[in-house]
């Protein structure tokens, strides 16, 4: 072959003999990077639970090129079983793209339903933490130096009014791609984002006409005109990271916007009322705690009765999980991480702010956040990634609340020494096991 020949062939088939697995890939970007993915020579598997929208893409495509498996990505078995499909079928797999996700309804975070927080962190967070663990092993056990793309969003960049779950949930997702990224560089697999500004999909337009409608509002207010973004744009980002083009990319948000876009708290319980305050301390550690909540809104309750206001929110209450390889990533303890860091801080913002707004309080929201929130390392994975969406929890209720004159914002500590981190001590037989993904 002639050097421009193969210059060509190498540009046409950017993805020739690899295997890829694109979950949400039955519609919208998870269906154009199928077709696109396929053009320059990849099989790909889709997985969704469109299973009558992922056979028709797939037979559009062509099934010698395109399989379809019905996966449920918030139920690790079948994670797993697709992972094992994917391998069983083609021998190896290069390219996970993990693109699944559901948004919730832009609101107020004063009427915040948790239960549809919890599902969203689910789908979003834990069922990419689920696929990135699965397809990392086949990728370490088969010695392939693979990518794995995770689909963000520039929700994961900045806060805005809402949705507020999905925002937190991209902000997770980010750190999830940054905290792997250290873990997983030392086996040759890189791991980035893409993060597209808003786009018609199946996921905000229901027909043509209000993905129309869609396009025209988010092209008027973005910056770069003359270009209206659209699913291709987003696939071939997708596609530049699952090629050898971005061989020395990892750790990497791919933002496609057109420009646009106890330790600790009981120090500060002293702290604070050496000013003046009177604080109420929200414990479930009976030793140390001296209130413990029931629920959180009865324990705004309990400070609005008792001291007749709520003027400051501390939301500094969280866990660690133990470092580790995200090959080997607990889900039930990563469940928990993220029950307590992310669920737990939503609440009480929605309790507090509400307590705020009925009292006409222009109040301060602070919660304690993570030098991990700003940076990924070597993990702990859960942790990283619940601080991550924690910040961007922080930067959606803060264009919300600004309006009733309610400040929020995070505090970012590096490591400190803490009850937090003395039971990681005592749970590893050496503390440097505990600082080390902190070491620079």
């Amino acid at each position: 072959m002639s050097g421009s020949r193969q210059v060509l062939h190498s540009f046409l088939n950017r993805l020739d003999g690899k295997v890829v697995i694109i979950t949400g890939g039955a519609s919208g970007i998870g269906a154009e990077a199928a077709r696109l993915f396929t053009e320059h020579g990849a099989k790909v598997v889709i997985v969704d639970l469109q299973e009558e929208l992922g056979l028709s893409v797939a037979l559009s495509i062509g099934k010698d090129m395109v399989t379809y498996y019905h996966c449920d990505v918030t139920n690790e078995m079948e994670v797993e079983n697709a992972v094992k499909f994917t391998v069983g079928k083609y021998g190896k797999l290069d390219v996970l793209l993990s693109n699944a996700g559901i948004m919730d309804q832009p609101g107020s975070v004063l009427d915040m339903n948790l239960e549809h927080f919890d599902r969203i962190m689910s789908v979003n967070v834990r069922g990419s933490a689920a696929f990135i663990k699965h397809a990392a092993r086949a990728m370490v056990e088969k010695g392939t130096r693979g990518s794995i793309i995770c689909m963000t969003s520039c929700a994961a960049e900045i806060g805005g009014s809402g949705a507020h779950a999905y925002t937190a949930s991209k902000h997770g997702l980010l750190g999830l791609v940054r905290s792997a990224c250290g873990d997983l560089g030392k086996y040759g697999i890189r791991v980035n984002g893409v993060a597209p500004y808003a786009v018609a999909t199946r996921m905000n337009s229901s027909d043509e006409e209000t993905a129309r409608t869609v396009e025209e509002f988010f092209s008027a207010t973005g910056i770069l005109k003359g270009v209206v973004l659209k699913v291709g744009h987003v696939a071939q980002a997708a596609l530049f990271l699952a090629s050898d083009d971005s061989a020395y990319v990892s750790g990497h948000n791919l933002v496609v916007d057109g420009g646009g876009a106890s330790g600790i708290g009981a120090e500060s319980a002293r702290l604070f009322t050496d000013h003046g305050a009177k604080v109420v301390i929200v414990d479930i550690q009976e030793e140390l705690g001296q209130n413990v909540a029931v629920s959180i809104d009865n324990a705004v309750k309990f400070t609005i009765e008792k001291h007749g206001k709520l003027d400051v929110l501390f939301s500094n209450a969280g866990v660690l999980d133990t470092p580790g390889s995200i090959l080997d990533l607990n889900l039930e303890h990563f469940d928990r991480v993220m029950a307590v860091n992310v669920r737990g801080a939503a609440a009480f913002i929605k309790h507090a702010a509400r307590a705020m707004v009925a009292s006409g309080t222009r109040g301060s929201i602070v919660c304690t956040t993570s030098v991990t929130a700003e940076i990924g390392g070597q993990g702990p994975h859960g942790y990283t990634a619940s601080k991550h969406a924690l910040l961007g929890l922080i930067k959606s209720a803060c264009g919300e609340l600004g309006k009733h004159g309610i400040r929020v914002n995070g505090v970012a500590p590096f490591a400190v020494a803490t009850a937090m981190l003395a039971v990681m001590r005592r749970r590893r037989s050496r503390w440097r096991d505990i600082v080390k993904p902190w070491e620079f």
